[in-house]
């Protein structure tokens, strides 16, 4: 009797070792490698090192003028096994998107994960356009699954109470001309920003238009600042005051006051 117990024992040890080995072999071979936004799971940058993003906003405002494109790469990752091989990945542009192909943008003919790469990018060509001086454009991108690639990263909640949630493979990018507050813009010293400021400081300093959009030192920030205030009296002591938009006297900041 003994002897039967063990014998019944060792088969189902047997029987359930077997049927763990034939899922394992049927879920590897089912199952394809999932493809996804990277800044959905990433930093962005070392800016923000707990920001995850499934939208982003570009401009052309702090480009020259003659500067009408340029090429914005997106991100893309997959959760799996690298290939030896390229393989080509499925993008659709969504209805709600207000850019149009061919006028705002372009995307490659075939787009692809590089052999033996785990973070690829998508190259958009973003086209400047006189409506976006007044309007921002958006581009609404999603991945699809395909022979190569699944799409089956669940989206991640980040705010219970307002449910919003971060979309692994839709991403939507907005694009506009709009000159706006520059990430390196210091208000002590330079004063609320307006664009009329920003055109003159580029202008009086030989300055170029995105460099507030890189990292400043302080100490540059308060010799433009005084050097604008000190320009800003002179023209007002002459009887030239100069004017933003609103038809207020143009000012620095508080700290060069």
């Amino acid at each position: 009797m003994k002897n039967i117990f063990i014998y019944a024992c060792l088969f189902c040890i047997g029987f359930i070792a077997v049927s763990c080995n034939t899922d394992e072999i049927n879920t590897y071979q089912e199952d394809k490698d999932n493809i996804y936004f990277t800044w959905s799971e990433q930093k962005p940058d070392n800016r923000y090192p707990y920001s995850y993003i499934d939208s982003l906003g570009v401009t052309f405002a702090f480009k020259p003028q003659d500067v009408t494109s340029f090429v914005f790469k997106l991100p893309i990752s997959v959760q799996g096994e690298l290939s030896d091989k390229d393989r080509v990945v499925n993008l659709s542009v969504k209805a709600e998107s207000t850019a149009k192909e061919g006028l705002h943008f372009d995307l490659p003919e075939t787009i692809v994960l590089g052999a033996n790469k785990s973070v690829d990018s998508i190259p958009i060509t973003l086209y400047r356009t006189p409506e976006m001086k007044n309007e921002s454009l958006t581009l609404i991108l999603e991945l699809l699954s395909n022979d190569n690639f699944s799409v089956n990263m669940t989206n991640k909640l980040i705010d219970e109470q307002t449910g919003e949630t971060l979309n692994y493979t839709v991403f939507q990018l907005s694009v506009n001309d709009i000159l706006e507050t520059p990430a390196r813009w210091f208000e002590p010293y330079l004063g609320e920003f307006t664009a009329k400021k920003m055109l003159l400081m580029t202008e009086l300093l030989n300055i170029p238009l995105d460099y507030y959009t890189n990292s400043v030192p302080i100490s540059e920030s308060q010799y433009y600042g005084t050097f604008m205030q000190r320009y800003l009296n002179e023209k007002a002591a002459a009887g030239e005051t100069i004017y933003e938009e609103d038809g207020t006297p143009m000012v620095m900041g508080r700290f060069v006051q």
